[in-house]
């Protein structure tokens, strides 16, 4: 994915070999490489939301 910021251009790509994602920035000089972090918690398996319970706030 292509976006520009305040007239930059960054690219953001998932690197396989990696297997994370990086922001690319082009410069005069080369493209800078920035990881990606992410906050969130990994889950091992995708949860099933039961219709019949509710959230309690």
């Amino acid at each position: 994915m292509q976006f520009e910021i305040k007239g930059q251009d960054y690219f953001l790509a998932f690197v396989e070999q990696e297997k994370r994602w990086y922001v690319f920035a082009p410069t005069a000089r080369g493209v800078n490489r920035i990881p990606v972090y992410v906050d969130a918690v990994k889950y091992e398996k995708a949860g099933i939301l039961d219709l019949n319970s509710q959230l309690s706030s």
